[in-house]
């Protein structure tokens, strides 16, 4: 409403400033925070996830990732793989580390562990489980790992040779597991992988310094775990490496005897693990010349692996026994032989190791096939009864047969070794016993027995006659003899009372014979003393008697 009143004085209105400076303080804390967060942005570290196992000890915003004792990140995130085979952790590291997030870079749980071959991440038991990184400065970038099941062995930057190591046999090792040489520890398996393929398991070891220096292309490695006993055709033998090897399994390795030292290895070398010394040692040999033997008697006692020998020298070993492939049929076959593969390697039989050297090993065997060399069967040790394959020369052996080929091997004859041969004399002695008569022999035993119990029985009545005949012979004699005396005595009384032998004479003959009883006395005694007195002289020496000294 407006009026026309003079003395009214009309309001002047002017427009207020757009913006206040109370505003100033909070754009000023916008623009502060901006530039902060946009500062941290741009300076943090990038995100990494990681593929566990599982999140055992893993906690959000808490859990560090560490690099030699030494924060570089922390865990942001934790969630399940979507296969549901293990979980991914988020994690954000330092900007200062991002260097070493490339594809050497390693990342593993630190947690207590405690094993035969372990204790580790006992520290953890008061400030929690922690992820370890060990990385080189060098390679190609990334940012997603898988985490390693188990701490490394080897610490990262340990000064020593990594090898690669492959076995086929029937034992195993797990990382951590021994290197023995000369009954020292010198390194450790630390990763081990199955091919399935190959049906191989490869393996990674570490050789610490300065034993690495000790690895050359000569060098082989065997199997030295537990305590093995081998019962072989040489006698028995048992093997170990050291107290650990007892615990857990250990391998050692050497060079060969009679083998050059050779060069030193690079890194990650390859090497084949055997099962034992004397198969690391034969490994050496690249060529062999093969034979086959025809075994017409029990191969018990010879196994895969026992010596053959020629004069007593092992020149080579079999190879497999009933093999098929060598030899068709089977052992149900009546007159069947067993056949045995034999290997023969020139470079123990002082040749060279090579294609020259096998050329002449086969030559040598083929002359002397086609003389006189003969296999045969002998027992190594009677406490094992293990078998091994001598070759010798038999001066009788049949030579014009010539030499037999059976699916590409040339067969070497064989003879009956001397056990066996044994055997056979016994059993044709057996034989010979069986065919006689041994039921008539008994029968007309049993008779001969009767007939001299029946003798026995005709002497013993013979004997008793006697004893009574001679009784009765005795009273006889004896009858006739006291009728002579009573004979004689009445003589003498008649005599007596006809004027024969007064009183006086008779007295006077029982007077002499008394005095000539008398006489003889003496002499009586004396021999009743020394029946030898009237042989030997009464002259002789008198004994010496010892004397105790003065």
């Amino acid at each position: 409403m407006t009026t026309n009143d003079p003395n009214i004085n009309e309001a002047k209105v002017k427009p207020t400033s757009s913006i206040s400076r109370i505003w100033i303080i909070p754009i000023l804390v916008i623009v502060i925070g901006g530039w902060m967060v946009y500062y941290q942005w741009k300076n943090q570290g990038p995100l990494i996830t990681i593929e566990l196992h599982s999140a055992t000890g893993i906690e959000v915003n808490k859990t560090p990732i560490k690099v030699r004792d030494l924060d570089i990140g922390q865990v942001k995130k934790i969630t399940l793989k979507p296969d549901l085979n293990g979980v991914l952790v988020t994690a954000r590291i330092d900007a200062s580390a991002a260097h070493l997030l490339n594809e050497n870079a390693k990342f593993w749980v630190v947690a207590p562990r405690i094993s035969f071959s372990e204790v580790s991440g006992l520290n953890t038991l008061l400030s929690g489980s922690y992820i370890a990184m060990s990385a080189r400065d060098k390679g190609k970038e990334q940012l997603h790992f898988t985490a390693l099941e188990r701490p490394p062995v080897t610490p990262p930057g340990t000064p020593g040779l990594h090898v690669m190591l492959k076995s086929d046999d029937e034992f195993a090792y797990k990382p951590g597991d021994p290197v023995i040489y000369k009954g020292f520890k010198v390194g450790e398996f630390e990763d081990a992988t199955f091919n399935i393929e190959e049906r191989v398991v490869y393996y990674d070891a570490f050789i610490e310094a300065p034993y690495h220096k000790l690895i050359t292309n000569t060098t082989r490695f065997w199997d030295v775990s537990g305590v093995k006993l081998l019962l072989e055709s040489n006698g028995v033998s048992v093997e170990t490496g050291s107290l650990e090897t007892l615990l857990a399994n250990g391998i050692t390795f050497g060079i060969p005897d009679g083998v050059p030292k050779g060069e030193q290895v690079l890194d990650n070398a390859f090497f084949t693990i055997y099962g034992d010394s004397t198969s690391a040692s034969d490994a050496r040999y690249k060529v062999a010349a093969e034979y086959l033997l025809l075994i017409d008697e029990s191969v018990r006692g010879l196994t895969v692996g026992a010596p053959v020998e020629y004069r007593g020298i092992e020149i080579g070993n079999v190879t497999a026994i009933n093999s098929f492939p060598a030899l068709d049929g089977n052992i149900l076959e009546r007159d069947y032989p067993i056949p045995v593969l034999i290997n023969i390697y020139p470079g123990k039989a002082r040749q060279p190791d090579t294609k020259e050297g096998l050329s002449a090993i086969k030559q040598t065997i083929r002359n002397w096939l086609e003389r006189d060399l003969r296999a045969s069967l002998r027992m190594g040790n009677v406490l094992t009864g293990g078998l091994y394959v001598d070759l010798q020369h038999v001066p009788d052996a049949d030579s014009n047969s010539g030499i037999e080929v059976i699916n590409g091997y040339e067969v070497i004859p064989t003879v009956s070794n001397e056990f066996t041969q044994l055997t056979q004399k016994a059993d044709a002695i057996l034989d010979k016993i069986n065919q006689l008569p041994l039921k008539e022999m008994v029968e007309n035993v049993q008779l001969a027995v009767e007939d001299m119990r029946l003798a026995a029985e005709s002497v013993e009545t013979a004997s008793s006659d006697f004893d009574l005949l001679i009784a009765d012979i005795d009273a006889k004699a004896l009858n006739s003899n006291l009728n002579q005396v009573l004979v004689s005595l009445d003589g003498l009384l008649k005599n007596y009372s006809e004027g024969g032998f007064n009183k006086s004479e008779i007295k006077e003959t029982v007077d002499a014979l008394q005095e000539t009883m008398r006489n003889i006395q003496p002499l009586l005694l004396k021999l009743n003393q020394s029946p030898n007195s009237l042989i030997f002289s009464k002259d002789s020496e008198a004994d010496i008697q010892p004397r105790a000294k003065n």
